[in-house]
Protein backbone atom coordinates (compact mmCIF):
# COMPACT_ATOMS: atom_id res chain seq x y z
CA UNK A 1 0.00 0.00 0.00
CA UNK A 2 2.43 2.32 0.71
CA UNK A 3 4.62 1.58 -2.58
CA UNK A 4 1.46 2.16 -4.35
CA UNK A 5 1.40 6.10 -2.56
CA UNK A 6 4.43 6.24 -3.77
CA UNK A 7 4.43 5.21 -7.23
CA UNK A 8 0.87 6.79 -7.78
CA UNK A 9 0.33 9.87 -5.67
CA UNK A 10 3.92 10.78 -4.97
CA UNK A 11 5.68 10.11 -8.31
CA UNK A 12 4.53 13.09 -10.29
CA UNK A 13 5.37 15.49 -7.42
CA UNK A 14 8.45 17.72 -6.76
CA UNK A 15 8.87 17.75 -3.00
CA UNK A 16 7.64 13.92 -2.60
CA UNK A 17 5.79 14.34 0.33
CA UNK A 18 2.00 14.98 1.03
CA UNK A 19 0.86 18.32 1.60
CA UNK A 20 -0.05 18.77 5.91
CA UNK A 21 -2.99 20.59 7.29
CA UNK A 22 -0.59 22.59 9.16
CA UNK A 23 0.99 23.82 5.59
CA UNK A 24 -2.25 25.16 4.81
CA UNK A 25 -3.06 26.56 7.52
CA UNK A 26 0.66 28.45 7.16
CA UNK A 27 -0.87 29.65 3.81
CA UNK A 28 -4.38 30.57 5.33
CA UNK A 29 -2.18 32.57 7.70
CA UNK A 30 -0.08 34.29 5.69
CA UNK A 31 -2.86 35.46 3.18
CA UNK A 32 -5.14 37.01 6.26
CA UNK A 33 -1.84 38.84 7.44
CA UNK A 34 -0.44 42.17 6.34
CA UNK A 35 2.24 40.89 4.90
CA UNK A 36 -0.27 39.39 1.85
CA UNK A 37 -2.34 43.07 1.39
CA UNK A 38 -1.09 43.10 -2.29
CA UNK A 39 -2.12 39.60 -3.42
CA UNK A 40 -5.13 39.81 -4.82
CA UNK A 41 -6.77 37.51 -7.48
CA UNK A 42 -4.85 34.94 -7.95
CA UNK A 43 -4.86 30.98 -6.38
CA UNK A 44 -1.98 29.82 -4.59
CA UNK A 45 -1.23 26.05 -4.76
CA UNK A 46 -0.17 24.19 -1.85
CA UNK A 47 0.33 21.07 -2.98
CA UNK A 48 4.20 20.18 -3.17
CA UNK A 49 4.02 20.82 -6.94
CA UNK A 50 1.25 18.77 -7.81
CA UNK A 51 -0.28 21.27 -10.40
CA UNK A 52 3.13 21.83 -11.43
CA UNK A 53 4.14 18.19 -12.92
Amino acid sequence: EEQVKHDVLLAPQWTKKFTTVEQIAGTALFLCSDHAENITGTSIAVDGGWTAA
